[in-house]
């Protein structure tokens, strides 16, 4: 069973700058993984920095306020 079919996982999709975009291409293949490890990776990585106490500044700042 892919991660398509599997109900652990679910889709994440958005608009990013195509800078950001090239680079995470990049970085996939520089690590020689597919966009969807890539992803998990970095989201993985992102709130394991959001939850360390000493990180909380993040969480101020990739907010945007309305």
């Amino acid at each position: 069973m892919g991660k398509k079919d599997d109900p652990k996982y679910d889709v994440v999709r958005g608009h990013v700058p195509k800078q950001l975009a090239r680079r995470f291409k990049q970085y996939c293949l520089d690590e020689e993984i597919d966009y969807s490890e890539g992803l998990e990776r970095i989201l993985e990585s992102f709130f394991n920095e959001l939850d360390t106490p000493q990180k909380n500044n993040l969480k101020k700042s990739s907010r945007t306020e309305p």
